[in-house]
């Protein structure tokens, strides 16, 4: 889910079985961050990462 973030493209996650945690691209390193008190399996966030970072084809 998209929050309004006036800083950053931030997303809240939520999964069956975790807390919630908000994950947001960095401008200044172009790199994705997650909460700091994430605790997930690095390719279970890198797969979200990557479904978030997708953008959609217009036909």
């Amino acid at each position: 889910m998209r929050i309004q973030d006036d800083f950053h493209e931030t997303y809240a996650v939520v999964l069956d079985g975790y807390h919630s945690f908000c994950i947001w691209l960095d401008n200044k390193t172009e790199k994705w961050c997650a909460s700091k008190n994430v605790v997930i399996e690095a390719d279970a966030l890198d797969e979200i990462i990557s479904r978030i970072s997708v953008t959609p084809q217009v036909s």
